[in-house]
């Protein structure tokens, strides 16, 4: 087995364009797409509330990365908005807020849900600081940040369905969602070799050496992970020294990152048993990678997705799980017993996809 992983390993070292090429389009994508966003999306904020209110609320607005509020007299913001100087107009009043969109403006949901959160606590705030205005031996301070550190109600952010708030880091996502959707390409490289090694009669060969089975198929699953794994680690490592917060996650994601490559793995093994030859398992893992990151949430948040046929569809997708895992321990710092459900998952579909595919294989070698 050591001898099969040593021969590919230098196939590998030989040939390495296609490995390189994949490895440097992933990290090409991911930071156009979520690295590369240097300017603030312009938003225009007009108010109700009285000077002192609408300064401290846009301080807590100016909070949030990558948006720039700016105050605008109520007829000028709307204006704006109809003129497409911007895509949004925030409306600020006294217990609520409302949002003037532009049909184009697609992001909705996730304004909505950061502005749900940063009112909640201004609000809190506001209403700590009147009760305990008439007092003054009272530090109004202290019981903000222990309101702040002790809230009477937590919010929990589910990050397994469609229902509730939602936390989005656009720059993780894209790494994340791109990395899951091209290492396919990198695994379904090394399963293409298994298929041709079949159809021209070397693993016949290696049957009649001392190599058991077991032992060529084991070593075959193990070379398409660790060549998975490796551009894997490589590309969230350049990200990683290039400044990108994991949130304290970075090596969590180099361990949940395991099962989703194993289930590509077996999900290659049953494709190359269905296809047979080379040039259909290329033709069906092309037909079928994209669809996979559509569904999975690669390109965009699952959240912000009504179609309940397309969430439904979504289940089937193992890059759903893998970007839950990949989310859960940076973004939303879960333990790993709150990510048992999409790590149970992806074993089972690996158990399924590899279980199938190698009893396949088996019976059309007897035929």
């Amino acid at each position: 087995m050591i001898d099969i992983l040593k021969t590919k390993f230098l196939l590998l070292l030989r040939k390495p364009a296609g490995f390189i090429i994949i490895t440097i389009i992933i990290c090409t994508f991911a930071y156009i797409l979520g690295l590369g966003q240097q300017s603030k999306m312009p938003i225009a904020v007009y108010s109700d509330l009285d000077q002192e209110q609408t300064e401290a609320f846009l301080l807590e607005l100016k909070e949030i990365p990558e948006i720039d509020f700016t105050l605008y007299d109520e007829e000028e913001a709307i204006e704006m908005v109809k003129d497409g100087n911007t895509d949004v107009a925030v409306h600020l009043m006294e217990k609520k807020f409302e949002l003037i969109i532009s049909p184009s403006y697609l992001d909705a949901a996730l304004l909505k849900n950061q502005l749900n959160r940063i009112y909640g606590e201004f609000t809190q705030q506001q209403a700590i600081i009147e009760a305990y205005d008439d007092n003054p031996s009272i530090n109004v301070e202290e019981i903000i940040e222990s309101a702040d550190a002790q809230p009477s109600f937590q919010i929990q952010y589910l990050n397994f369905s469609n229902d509730g708030d939602f936390v989005w880091n656009p720059k993780l996502h894209s790494l994340f969602g791109f990395t899951l959707f091209m290492v396919i390409y990198t695994v379904a490289n090394g399963v293409a070799h298994i298929v041709m090694e079949r159809r021209t009669f070397i693993w016949d060969r290696l049957r009649i050496s001392a190599i058991g089975k077991t032992e060529v198929y084991l070593a075959n699953v193990i070379y398409c992970f660790l060549i998975g794994y490796l551009q894997v680690v490589l590309v969230l490592s350049i990200f990683y020294v290039g400044g990108v917060d994991f949130y304290g996650g970075f090596g969590k994601t180099l361990l949940v990152v395991i099962p989703y490559l194993l289930c590509i793995v077996a999900l290659a093994f049953f494709i190359a048993s269905v296809a047979g030859t080379s040039g259909r398992f290329n033709a069906y893992i092309s037909v079928l990678a994209v669809p996979l990151a559509m569904l999975g949430g690669a390109y965009w948040p699952l959240e912000i997705v009504s179609s309940k046929a397309i969430l439904a569809l979504s289940y089937v997708s193992p890059i759903t799980y893998g970007l839950d895992l990949l989310n859960g321990v940076t973004i939303h710092s879960s333990s790993m017993n709150e990510l048992v459900q999409p790590l149970g998952v992806l074993l089972f579909m690996t158990i399924i996809f590899m279980g199938i595919g190698i009893n396949v294989m088996e019976k059309k070698e007897q035929l």
